[in-house]
């Protein structure tokens, strides 16, 4: 999974965000002719517009118990856990193997190494004595109806696929060559670079994504949550590099079996005997993934990043979060949904529904066993970029004080519920959540009771999260688009407040620039 948050592609800000609420504006003269004369048409016959309907509509109906799907847990004799999520009724099965390693254990210097490592496992494998290339593999995969999906995020490596059943046995005959039997080759590491570097281009090149980065460093600091991947790093890394961090990596005390669908616990565990029973765990050491990484957050709390000729300027406002495991870490989803969780959400009120200063602010949050961090981004225009930032604060610190009323809590609780059913309807949401989730070293217990825990938080609980966590000292803001435009509004350069060329930006320093600004 994807850890750093993003504005999504394509945001509008200013005014060609209040420029929706000009019905036709930008429709080619005949088309709007023409959309007036459906309309004079469709009153001559009776049929009401969209402006004069009066109907109320219907009040919502009462929740519905949300009922989670028995999760069998097994683990073999090898120390491979195993978890099985039976949904008879619909031939369909998602199975995935996750590993125990991921970005937040990539050497210094060498970020990216995690997310090379979980590509090149769906690029050939031995399967049968003899050596797949990437191509033949995939073909292998469609032959199954599936494509074969690999994912890393910063505590976990994972590949999948989604089947009809009677496809299941093969299916995770292929994981588990991939898994235990990947090439690893050269070539194909060279080619995953070339198209890495590409990615990073377009991203040094981008508002959004160059804040997102300030951001998190500004935030982690030296911590490896801090770490984001650099044209050097990528450099850097080679064939060894990858075989050794497989080889630490995959071991099946280590490693989970996810079955998501229709398959009894019965199958499974029968399937994973045949295909992973005979994995045996090295004597060597395996990755060290468990420490506490807290943050180690910079001195500097705001930066300003010019970007000359950028299309529009990118806003990100961040404050600590909570732990897993942390008593307040329902709180925390709670208040963290009361600003950013949804179109109704307080930030998005105040920056898009009232004042359309942006098409949406996004807001989202990550909790690790050291802590965590939250974050809000918009995109605006560069002449509102810094009101944009200042009502992102302004409402992350009148949290503190206002409490959420009565239906604005509730509105939030439900959208956290809702999302949380949604990833239950199908095998694949499924088996993500468990992977996720297991990754993350929580109890499934915890899964059926997140519900329940959402459910009790109170609105004093919220107000006073943000009082304690997030006092004005703590938040950390960056702001990346043409300065220049911006005009008078940019504050000048002081000891916490950074205003530099993003050229000047160097990720692979502890401190972001070789002399600060």
């Amino acid at each position: 999974m994807s850890t750093a948050p993003a504005a999504a592609a394509g945001a509008r800000g200013g005014a060609s965000a209040r420029a929706h609420g000009r019905p036709f504006a930008c429709l080619p003269r005949a088309r709007h002719v023409a959309l007036v004369l459906l309309a004079a048409a469709m009153a001559l016959v009776g049929v009401p517009s969209a402006h004069a309907t009066t109907a109320t509509p219907p009040p919502p109906a009462a929740a519905r118990p949300l009922a989670l799907p028995p999760l069998h847990e097994i683990t073999l004799d090898n120390g491979l856990a195993t978890i099985v999520a039976a949904r008879p009724g619909l031939p369909l099965v998602t199975v995935a193997i996750v590993l125990r390693a991921g970005a937040a254990s990539d050497p210094p210097g060498r970020a990216g190494l995690a997310a090379a490592t979980a590509a090149l496992l769906a690029r050939g494998a031995q399967r049968g004595g003899r050596r797949v290339d990437a191509a033949a593999l995939a073909r292998q995969a469609e032959a199954l109806g599936a494509s074969l999906d690999t994912a890393h995020g910063w505590h976990s490596v994972s590949v999948s696929m989604t089947v009809a059943t009677p496809q299941l046995d093969a299916a995770l005959a292929l994981l588990a060559d991939v898994v235990r039997r990947p090439l690893l080759a050269a070539n194909e590491l060279a080619r995953w670079r070339l198209q890495a570097l590409d990615d990073l281009d377009l991203a040094r090149a981008n508002p959004a994504a160059v804040a997102a980065r300030v951001a998190r460093r500004l935030h982690w600091g030296t911590s490896p949550y801090g770490a984001v991947t650099t044209p050097a790093s990528l450099w850097r890394l080679t064939r060894d590099d990858v075989v050794a961090f497989h080889r630490r990596a995959a071991r099946p005390d280590r490693a989970l079996l996810v079955l998501a669908g229709d398959v009894t616990p019965a199958q499974a565990l029968a399937l994973a005997r045949r295909h992973l029973g005979d994995w045996r765990a090295p004597t060597r050491a395996a990755i060290a993934d468990d420490a506490p990484r807290p943050a180690a957050p910079m001195a500097v709390r705001e930066a300003w990043v010019d970007m000359p000729g950028a299309g529009q300027s990118s806003v990100v406002v961040a404050a600590p979060w909570v732990a897993l495991g942390d008593a307040d870490l329902r709180v925390a989803q709670v208040a963290a949904a009361v600003l950013g969780g949804g179109y109704s959400a307080r930030l998005n009120q105040q920056v898009r529904i009232r004042r359309g200063l942006s098409y949406g602010v996004f807001a989202d949050g990550e909790a690790f066993a050291g802590g965590g961090w939250w974050s809000a981004t918009a995109q605006t225009d560069h002449a509102t970029a810094a009101e944009v930032l200042r009502l992102i604060r302004d409402e992350v610190e009148r949290l503190a004080r206002d409490a959420p009323q009565p239906g604005e809590l509730a509105a939030r609780k439900a959208a956290l519920v809702g999302g949380f059913a949604r990833a239950w309807e199908t095998t694949a949401g499924i088996a993500a959540l468990l992977a996720g989730h297991w990754a993350a070293d929580r109890p499934w217990g915890a899964l059926a009771a997140y519900p329940d825990e959402i459910g009790a938080v109170t609105a004093e609980q919220v107000r006073d999260f943000a009082a304690r966590r997030w006092p004005p000292q703590v938040l950390r803001a960056v702001v990346a688009g043409d300065l220049a435009a911006a005009g008078a509004a940019v504050p000048p350069p002081t000891e916490h407040t950074w205003r530099l060329p993003h050229t000047e930006l160097d990720f692979d320093r502890a401190q972001l620039v070789a002399e600060p600004p």
